[in-house]
């Protein structure tokens, strides 16, 4: 035989273990068909509406704990060390400030919780060992004192 004829009579044989393969896969899936009885649906559960605030405060409640506390002193007396690599005193001061926003969040509220979360990253980007940016601390802090303002914190 030659050898063109070797790979037809191989290729003929693979088409036929396909197309045998195929159909024991098509019995197999008719097992699994409905029988033409009806099956029960479960009705669908109602869907719960997510509340407006994750936390007990609201918007003015959050914005009265960061910037009526010493948190907000702090931050902006410290916001500067995030940029270089932290020593053991920095790093004290650091991670106090991210446990105490941490505190915080825990009860925010959602606008609130994402405002604070910006304050937070460059604290926990430091701790990570990165260096971050405080002019990120500072925008973040003014952004979230305009959001408060209108909402009607008077702090």
């Amino acid at each position: 035989m030659s050898t063109s004829k070797n790979w037809a009579t191989a290729a003929v044989v693979a088409c036929a273990l396909l197309l045998s393969g195929c159909a024991a896969l098509e019995d197999m899936a008719s097992d699994f068909t409905p029988s033409g009885e009806e099956v029960p649906q479960a009705a669908p559960s109602p869907v719960a509406e997510a509340p407006i605030s994750t936390g007990e405060y609201d918007l003015v409640e959050s914005c009265n704990a960061f910037f009526t506390g010493q948190l907000v002193s702090n931050i902006e007396a410290s916001y500067k060390v995030v940029a270089s690599p932290l020593d053991e005193q920095r790093t004290g001061t650091v991670t106090t400030i991210s446990k105490s926003l941490g505190l915080i969040i825990g009860k925010a509220d959602e606008v609130s919780i994402a405002h604070l979360e910006a304050v937070r990253a460059p604290f926990d980007q430091a701790l990570d060992g990165s260096i971050a940016r405080p002019k990120a601390i500072v925008g973040a802090i003014d952004s979230y004192r305009a959001t408060c303002e209108e909402a009607g914190f008077k702090g």
